[in-house]
This record gives C-alpha cells, sequence and structure tokens, in this order.
C-alpha cells in the first residue's frame, strides 16, 4: 500500500489532509481540516457547551480516527475544560498503517500540529490484544481520558461497556464505504448509547437521512458555510442533546 506517512494536501484552512490510496477520497474537506473538526464535531454537537458543566463521565464514539484530528481535537477541548468528567473515547480504524503513521514523529500531514497534539498522537501505543490505547490526566482535577482504538472492520466494532454521549460519523462516504452508513449501523449506535447522544456529520445525503430515520433517529441539518453549505445533526427520537 501507498505510505501514508509522505503525502499531504494543504486544506483552505491551512491545516493539511491525504486522499486515501483505496478509497480515493480526501479524509477532510478543502475547506479545511481543523475546520471542520472544530465547528461540526467539538461546537455543534454540543461536546465544548457539556464539558463546561457536566459532572457525570461522558463517552465519545469516532467513526473513522483517519488522520487523528477528530480524536486529538476531544483530547485538546477536555484539557482545556474545567476538567469536572472523566472521559472515554473509542475510535474505529480500519487500517493499521494509517495507526502507525498517525503516531510516528515524521509523518509529513502533522505539520502544523502542536506540540501536545504530536504527543498525544505518539502515547497512542499498540497492545498485546491488537487495540491501541492511551491515557491522559486532566491537568486541574486529575480526572481520566481514557483513549482507545479498535483496528476492526467498523461493523464488528465491539461497543461493550460503552454508553456513548457523542458520535463523531466520519466515515468515508455512503458511495466509497456504505456499510456505515446503514440503518443496521445507526441501529448498532443507537444501542450502544445514553438516550441523550449527539450524533454530528458532514454527510447530508438523502440516503444517510433516511437511515438515520429508520433507525430511530430524528436529525437535522445544521449549516456548514464555506463551499459546503450543511453538516447533519441526530439525536434519538426521544432524546436530546446533552
Amino acid at each position: 500500500m501507498k505510505s501514508f506517512k509522505i503525502d499531504q494536501v494543504l486544506t483552505d484552512d491551512g491545516s493539511f489532509t491525504i486522499r486515501h490510496p483505496v478509497y480515493d477520497e480526501e479524509f477532510h474537506s478543502k475547506t479545511g481540516a481543523r475546520r471542520e473538526t472544530l465547528e461540526l464535531y467539538m461546537m455543534a454537537s454540543g461536546y465544548a457547551d457539556c464539558l463546561q458543566d457536566c459532572h457525570n463521565p461522558i463517552a465519545v464514539l469516532d467513526v473513522g480516527l483517519g488522520l487523528g484530528y477528530n480524536a486529538l481535537m476531544t483530547i485538546e477541548f477536555w484539557m482545556k475544560s474545567p476538567g469536572f468528567s472523566d472521559l472515554s473515547m473509542l475510535s474505529l480504524e480500519h487500517t493499521e498503517e494509517l495507526l502507525e503513521a498517525m503516531t510516528a514523529p515524521d509523518t509529513a500531514w502533522k505539520e502544523g500540529w502542536s506540540d501536545e497534539w504530536k504527543l498525544w498522537s505518539s502515547q497512542l501505543l499498540k497492545q498485546a490484544d491488537g487495540s491501541w490505547r492511551a491515557s491522559f490526566t486532566h491537568p486541574m482535577t486529575q480526572k481520566t481520558f481514557s483513549w482507545s482504538t479498535q483496528v476492526v472492520d467498523g461493523t464488528l466494532a465491539n461497543f461493550t461497556g460503552y454508553s456513548f454521549d457523542f458520535v463523531w460519523q466520519d466515515a468515508f462516504s455512503s458511495k466509497k464505504n456504505p456499510e456505515l452508513w446503514t440503518s443496521e449501523w445507526f441501529a448498532k449506535i443507537a444501542a450502544a448509547s445514553s438516550t441523550n447522544v449527539s450524533l454530528v456529520t458532514y454527510s447530508v445525503a438523502r440516503l444517510v437521512r433516511d437511515n438515520l430515520e429508520a433507525s430511530g433517529w430524528k436529525q437535522e441539518r445544521i449549516e456548514a458555510g464555506g463551499t459546503k453549505r450543511q453538516w447533519l445533526r441526530a439525536t434519538p427520537q426521544t432524546g436530546s442533546v446533552c
């Protein structure tokens, strides 16, 4: 497989993404890798606000670890928050070579990353069971952030023990990666989530919206700005955002 460590594509906000050699899609919108992570996954999801006053443990499902932007900004926001809550994050990634590139110090698309992002990514280490794990301590409260990555076809992911409060649905498009956009997939997530879970995604495709509705989610389009006008946020039909 073509190396993931040497490629980079500059996006409009100055951050870098790459094009996957198998799926033949960029990992992020050309309008900005960091911008999408910040405005959609951190802010529009309700995650940033939740960190300010939630004292209960929080669980995040990161669908498509990719280059690590969503996961690392999730850690960053928690580190900069009051630190009231322990947090667990499960990332899913199909390609182990990508994990090896993300955790290596000399990967080209890390250009412009903060020292903290470089440090946190390097601490994600492969375990004997094949998963990758890291743990961080909040600087003010000593609360714990536990990060686990399963290298697996997402449909086979093990959600045992999780009750997700936030879901970053960031798989490749439904045309390239259809198995992670089905009603069965969204039902699997719902079954492992809290009643007030917030799922956000860049895709507003009719298929995605229909499959969310069919599996018990209510969805709404939210303004995105830039060349992509809308994103999507979904909550259980009986729940609400944290």
